[in-house]
């Protein structure tokens, strides 16, 4: 479900009060819309009471029944209050279909202009599986540095490898990257993977911040159109749209924001170096590989290694200097049956400094006398005495360093149309273009070789293409048809040296990532005389393509090594059916079925090694997988008092392999020897929801939410060793993944005062091979080789939000205090086999204050200080060593005109 419209609580009506209407002659639908927002009333009418009818529009302050009076003025239709907060529109006479009660009063069918925003968040607490709803200003308040930060604070979601490139790449509890949990913007979807060394693959997804007008994460397998492969779950994100935009009593509208931020420096210049030097230990300490042997001297415990690092980027500026900063502008008019909406938004970040405070490499804190002796054939034996330390510190960042390659360039446009017809037929169509320079650097060049330093700018261009037609006719329940056609292009270009002691390789990633989609979707409403009963029902089908660009070789001739592109296409289609019925009051059934069929196709040939002794090849071949299945959906939710729910719900997805994972390329290649199966997720949740009004006082709200999960995905699918005698990695099938937890979430608000958390505590995470690795057959912490241990997330993290309105709740202020747990187990290189490098983050906890102002009705300040404490930290599911920033304020002005 999405909800795209945003209204107000409803209020409570009374004669004596009057308010400013400011409601422009118009459409009479679009009129009692602004009525019941202004007013904050429910309005409900039948849509064929309002259709073709126009309101002469209301200015000035009067009352709600004087300004409802106007607005009705010579259209034939009258008022009458239902109760206190919400009013009815009808004929003068009784309306066909309607129905007259025994007093008199007319029942309708009805229309109801409600508080949808509310509506969208309360719907995490009502219905039968996990979900988490992000309004506009959700997002705002907590955009952090990076743009993932804004999915921060939710239960069971983090964001992968989130200081690199700008991108989105979600984890639901633990299930991220491959398409395990599609993110889809306006109906489209552009997810890339790109390779990262020794750290694995990220899977990124492009979007501004600024552009974005909510966003639903559904968690698990969904029943709905964009279910298809969702093994982990589904991120909506709507952009701007002309309600976000116009003001009330306006038809047209600007929306201008400019930000600044702090605690950034401008990227240095290529190859500038920063951290700790590769070898300080051998500086210390005497031999190791690629050093002389040198005197350890007798004050080496206690001293201060951060003298061995670069002498760049300890410049730290103050904290309330503006350093970066971002604008973006955003038009919008509506007429009779057109909306237009335009936007442009331009970021510039420079590379952020760490915090001070924490585990920050520093002292010598220990030292073992060591000794070994070397030689070989025919060579005599070297004896070396040296001495081993252990020095402080998360990574070779010092505290408040410039952690160099996070800097961002962005800038992004978008241009939207909606044509309203008659009988409820609209078109929606859209054009985004999105364009990023940013910093990254190969992880595996910080952690294994020459350390940290300023790398090349990487570039990516984002196209998007859409295209809704929607048909909702006036009373027929049987249809509300959408089709959506959409097309995304994502070049990219990863300008990432690599570097191994003195030979250095400059070396990219390029290629061109295409997707055109589209799908088709119905919902039907009946009254069967036992219960009302909704069904959904439709089909998509998806058509990709990986290749290299047509300008490869213009890096070629520059001297940069391109490591070659994948490439290969995808075809995937998918049916599917749901239904949710309510035979009694207190009682609700859901079910769903889906049927996909994936096709894909390598276009590169591979000389397969055959699993013998011999170490023969096979004939050079191309890699072709076919794969088809179904899988259903079924929930159970028993209601014994209003407001308190409780229900199960057992779910089914597969996810054929991803377009990375069934071509040739850098990391890991798909061999046509070895057969690859989808990963198949059996998910079953246990849950109570608790929806609970004028509980402490009058108009207090009081939602709850306790969820246990257990969730397995049979087949699960990743990087790992072979199991013949040529050793090496290929992309295969473990036996199964397993997820088991707790899950909370509630939020408590009475006006001037709220709060909300939410945390997730996992019980038992399992990754189980067919055949035993070194007498294990399951590890807890990832697969040995694989991807997965990229992806699991803490045993336990959460966060606690406090916030209070003042001044007429124009001044809203808070904090968010939030807790990262440990990994369930620390990682050893056996369990890896020497093929992936994870990185041990330790527990943190951040302190994020926030303040809104509504200087008017029209222009909001916006202030946070992110990590108040200035704590020295790396990010859970992070991919390289790079800490996450210290202290940072930041500061927003939007204006609506």
């Amino acid at each position: 479900m999405s909800f795209y419209s945003i209204g107000v609580r409803p209020a409570v009506a009374q004669e004596n009060v009057q308010k400013n209407f400011a409601i422009p002659a118009g459409p009479l639908n679009q009129a009692l819309t602004s009525f019941g927002r202004q007013a904050g009333l429910q309005v409900s009418y039948l849509a064929s009471v309002a259709s073709g009818k126009t309101s002469p529009g209301v200015l000035g302050r009067l009352s709600n029944q004087a300004a409802l009076a106007r607005l009705l003025q010579g259209s034939g239709l009258e008022y009458s209050f239902i109760n206190a907060t919400t009013v009815s529109i009808s004929h003068a006479s009784n309306v066909s279909g309607a129905v007259q009660s025994a007093d008199g009063s007319i029942l309708l069918d009805t229309i109801t202009v409600t508080n949808n925003l509310n509506a969208a968040m309360d719907a995490t607490y009502s219905s039968a599986g996990s979900s988490t709803y992000l309004s506009q200003q959700k997002i705002e308040q907590f955009r952090g540095m990076s743009t993932g930060d804004f999915l921060k604070g939710q239960a069971g979601v983090m964001t992968g490898d989130n200081r690199n490139s700008g991108a989105v790449d979600i984890n639901i509890r633990g299930m991220q990257g491959f398409g395990r949990v599609p993110v889809v913007v306006d109906g489209a979807q552009q997810q890339n993977t790109v390779y990262r060394g020794y750290s694995g693959v990220a899977s990124r997804n492009y979007i501004d911040p600024d552009m974005i007008g909510g966003v639903e994460i559904v968690k698990g397998p969904s029943s709905g159109v964009y279910g298809v492969g969702a093994t982990g779950g589904v991120a909506v994100m709507r952009t701007l749209n002309a309600e976000d935009i116009i003001k009330e009593g306006q038809n047209y509208g600007f929306r201008v924001r400019g930000s600044m931020i702090g605690n950034t420096s401008t990227p240095p210049a290529e190859g500038t170096r920063g951290g700790l030097d590769q070898y300080y230990k051998s500086y210390l300490t005497g031999c190791s590989w690629a050093c002389t042997p040198q005197t350890v001297p007798d004050e080496v415990l206690n001293y201060d290694v951060s003298q061995l690092g670069s002498p760049n980027g300890m410049d730290r500026p103050g904290f309330l200097k503006p350093t970066s900063g971002s604008g973006s502008v955003a038009f919008a008019s509506r007429w009779e049956n057109l909306e237009v909406v335009a936007g442009y938004t331009r970021r510039k970040t420079g590379n952020y400094h760490a915090g001070k405070h924490g585990d920050t490499p520093g002292k010598i804190i220990s030292t073992t006398r060591k000794d070994s002796w070397s030689g070989g054939p025919g060579k005599p034996d070297i004896y070396n005495e040296w001495t081993d330390v252990t020095v402080g510190g998360l990574n070779r960042y010092r505290g408040g360093e410039e952690v160099l390659n996070t800097s961002q360039d962005n800038t992004s446009y978008m241009l939207k149309s909606k044509f309203m017809l008659d009988d409820g037929h609209s078109l929606n169509l859209g054009y985004m273009k999105y364009k990023s320079d940013f910093g990254e650097l190969m992880p595996s060049m910080i952690i294994r070789f020459d350390g940290a330093e300023q790398a090349p700018l990487s570039h990516v261009s984002v196209d998007t293409y859409t295209a809704r037609y929607n048909w909702k006719p006036d009373d027929n329940e049987l249809i509300n048809l959408t089709a959506n056609l959409w097309h995304t292009k994502t070049d990219t270009h990863i300008m990432t040296p690599y570097k191994f002691g003195a030979v250095e390789m400059p070396t990219g990633y390029w290629d061109i990532a295409k997707r055109t989609g589209f799908d088709l979707s119905n919902e039907s409403k009946f009254d069967t005389g036992f219960g009302d009963l909704t069904l959904s029902y439709g089909g998509s089908y998806t058509y990709e393509t990986l290749a290299p660009p047509s300008d490869v070789d213009k890096a070629l001739d520059a001297g940069l090594t391109i490591e070659a592109a994948r490439d290969g296409w995808r075809k995937e289609g998918s049916g599917y059916i749901s239904g949710e019925w309510k035979p009694l009051d207190w009682l609700k059934l859901d079910a769903g079925l889906r049927y996909t069929k994936t096709h894909s196709y390598d276009r590169k040939p591979i000389q397969d090694p055959k699993p013998d002794e011999n170490y023969d090849t096979a004939p050079w071949q191309n890699k072709e997988e076919r794969s088809s299945g179904f899988t259903p959906i079924v929930a159970v939710t028993v209601e014994p008092l209003s407001g308190l729910q409780f229900y199960v719900r057992y779910a089914e997805a597969i996810r054929a392999p991803s377009l990375f994972e069934s071509t040739t390329g850098f990391s890991v290649s798909a061999l046509p020897s070895i057969a690859i199966k989808p990963e198949h997720a059996k998910n079953w949740e246990f849950g109570t929801n608790l929806s609970m009004d004028n509980v402490f006082d009058t108009g207090d709200e009081l939602r709850l939410k306790a969820v246990y999960f257990n969730n397995t995905i049979d087949d699960y699918l990743t990087r790992g060793i072979r199991a013949d005698q040529r050793g090496g990695t290929s992309m295969r099938n473990l036996k199964l993944a397993k997820f088991k937890g707790f899950e909370l979430s509630g939020r408590y608000d009475m006006g001037a005062f709220y709060t909300e958390a939410s945390g997730i505590y996992y019980t038992d995470t399992q990754f189980c091979m067919s055949e035993a690795f070194k007498g294990q057959n399951c590890f807890s912490d990832g697969n040995p080789a694989g991807y997965s241990q990229l992806h699991v997330q803490p045993k336990i993290s959460g966060s606690i939000t406090l916030g209070a309105r003042m001044f007429e709740e124009s001044l809203d202020v808070g904090t968010r205090i939030s807790y990262t747990g440990k990994r369930p187990t620390e990682l050893l290189n056996i369990s890896n086999g020497s093929q992936t490098t994870t990185i041990a983050w330790k527990p943190y906890t951040l302190v994020d204050l926030f303040a809104s102002y509504k200087i008017n009705e029209d222009t909001t300040l916006d202030f946070n200080v992110d990590n108040v404490t200035d704590v020295y930290y790396m990010d859970a599911l992070t991919l390289g060593l790079m800490p996450s920033p210290g202290r940072t304020f930041r500061a927003s002005l939007t204006a609506k005109f």
